[in-house]
């Protein structure tokens, strides 16, 4: 009899898929984190997955017979980025991106010495749509679709297959419902069904990738909503659209004087920016063009103290106004100090640009605890502190703009760090849900996903680890034969705090020369 593996029993959704996949012959071990057991058949076992050698152990102890572990999403939990607490952050980070980690790593080397064996992430539309309430959820959804893609090709070689299964809305989430979000406003209508997708209905799909069949599959997004996502309104009836012509034909015969609104001007002068990570590389060549325009900017740094000083006296030479402040992203105080030396000086920040990231390079396996947490607290956390203390001055000003640097590597993976991806998919929804929450405030949050760039070198400087076959890249890898500069990641960051990009917000800007085309 095959042997599934759950990771955490908490989730409503698996547990129904329990019994149902018992009854397509698979026995199911699950890990009862919720207290309640799943089912009267089920083997209950209890063990934290912050580490992933226990889990190693359970997994190796199924022997032959495991073909697959189910690893559903960490708890909803609900939070806005403007008052959440650093223990709801950790709580999340613990249960969401560094569970799905470890049982990555664990099944991988478990599965990869008998060539066989599949991972499903089962996840739901919060990997791409944002909730409008429960941020730190959505980020993480986004950072383990990358895992899965990821893991995909760590592991792919090896015969171990990873899936993300988006679900659509079922009634266990009908609580989730939110003013900023229509995802949950009568989701039964959104359905071509009529009717709320259920658990059960996922049971043969998911059956199918612990079959062995669907390793065909191998690091795909599976959205097995039903076509939720594709809602975008009813279709009428001929009677009702005979209606809605003739209504339409009144309209037009009594139109209303269509007046445009004021031609917007660029004016960038006296404006204040923050700039995490400003002094070297994309976030210096962003510092230099906003100077360029008359902007104020605060340049943070860390470790590249050389090269922020030689940015400042670039910025000084041609008349610029900046000033260099050091700070650990990953401290809250320390970014707390730079966010009131900037208004101490300048009187308020009008662009927050989040830059400032750490990029190991490490494969899966290599990673440790303590190093990811330090990188998911400099890559994503560092972003939702500073924004969430940047955010007072930000209300205040006319031209509330945040600016979040990204990567290509948020929706394509890197296979030398899947840290590093994960960070970016979790910064591509924490764009998403942030625009959604401070929409309200006339506050814009958009991303600029960069693919390579020269630069004088990353923190750290990590060596790359794969290589390409010469065979493989007949053409170009960037169609337009030019290489990113940070100038040019300056001059679209300047647009984006423009006024001109007022009706701009949680969009994803690729700047890779078209490098993902090819």
């Amino acid at each position: 009899m095959k042997t599934i593996f759950l990771t955490d029993d908490r989730d409503p959704v698996a547990r129904k898929l329990v019994p149902m996949l018992e009854s397509k012959g698979y026995r199911i071990v699950s890990n009862c984190l919720s207290g309640e057991p799943v089912t009267a058949s089920c083997r209950q076992v209890t063990i934290e997955l912050s580490e992933s050698g226990p889990l190693t152990e359970i997994l190796s102890g199924l022997g032959d017979s495991l073909c697959g572990v189910l690893h559903p999403m960490p708890p909803f939990r609900a939070g806005a980025l403007e008052d959440a607490a650093d223990r709801l952050w950790e709580q999340v980070l613990d249960d969401g991106p560094l569970a799905a980690v470890n049982v990555a790593k664990a099944a991988g080397e478990v599965f990869a010495r008998s060539g066989k064996g599949s991972v499903v992430f089962l996840g739901d539309l919060h990997a791409e749509k944002p909730t409008g309430c429960a941020p730190f959820y959505s980020m993480a959804c986004g950072a383990v679709q990358m895992l899965c893609r990821e893991a995909a090709l760590d592991y792919g070689a090896k015969g171990v297959s990873f899936h993300f299964l988006q679900r659509g809305v079922m009634d266990t989430d009908l609580d989730r419902k939110h003013s900023r979000s229509n995802l949950y406003s009568a989701p039964e209508l959104q359905y071509p069904s009529g009717r709320l997708q259920r658990a059960e209905e996922l049971t043969g799909l998911v059956s199918f990738l612990f079959s062995g069949e669907g390793n065909v599959l191998n690091g795909a997004d599976l959205r097995a909503d039903q076509g939720l996502s594709m809602y975008y309104g009813k279709q009428l009836r001929d009677e009702e659209i005979e209606a809605l012509v003739q209504k339409q034909k009144e309209m037009a015969q009594t139109p209303e004087e269509f007046v445009h609104g004021p031609v917007r001007t660029q004016s960038m002068k006296g404006r204040v920016a923050l700039i995490t990570g400003g002094g070297k590389g994309v976030g210096a060549g962003i510092a230099r063009v906003f100077c360029a325009a008359g902007m104020k900017v605060c340049i943070g740094w860390n470790t590249s103290e050389a090269l922020a000083h030689k940015t400042l006296a670039e910025i000084k030479q041609m008349g610029g106004e900046a000033f260099l402040f050091q700070a650990d992203i990953s401290d809250r105080e320390q970014i707390r100090a730079m966010v009131e030396e900037t208004v101490l000086r300048y009187g308020g920040i009008d662009v927050l640009v989040n830059n400032a990231a750490l990029q190991p390079n490490l494969f899966l396996k290599q990673y440790d605890t303590a190093l990811f947490r330090r990188l998911w607290n400099i890559n994503v956390g560092g972003y939702w502190r500073s924004l969430q203390l940047c955010l007072p001055y930000l209300k205040k000003s006319r031209y509330g703009r945040v600016i979040n640097i990204s990567s290509i590597h948020g929706k394509r993976p890197t296979v030398f760090d899947p840290g590093y991806a994960m960070t970016k998919g979790a910064v591509r929804m924490f764009t998403r849900e942030a625009a959604l929450e401070l929409a309200e405030k006339d506050i814009t949050v958009n991303a600029v996903e960069l693919g390579y760039c020269r630069i004088e070198g990353k923190t750290g400087n990590y060596l790359f680890r794969i290589e390409k076959p010469p065979q493989t890249v007949l053409n170009s890898p960037n169609p337009l034969s030019r290489v990113c500069e940070p100038e040019d990641a300056g001059f679209l960051a300047l647009y984006l705090a423009s006024s001109e990009a007022a009706t701009l917000t949680g969009a994803g800007v690729r700047l890779d020369g078209g490098s993902m085309m090819v």
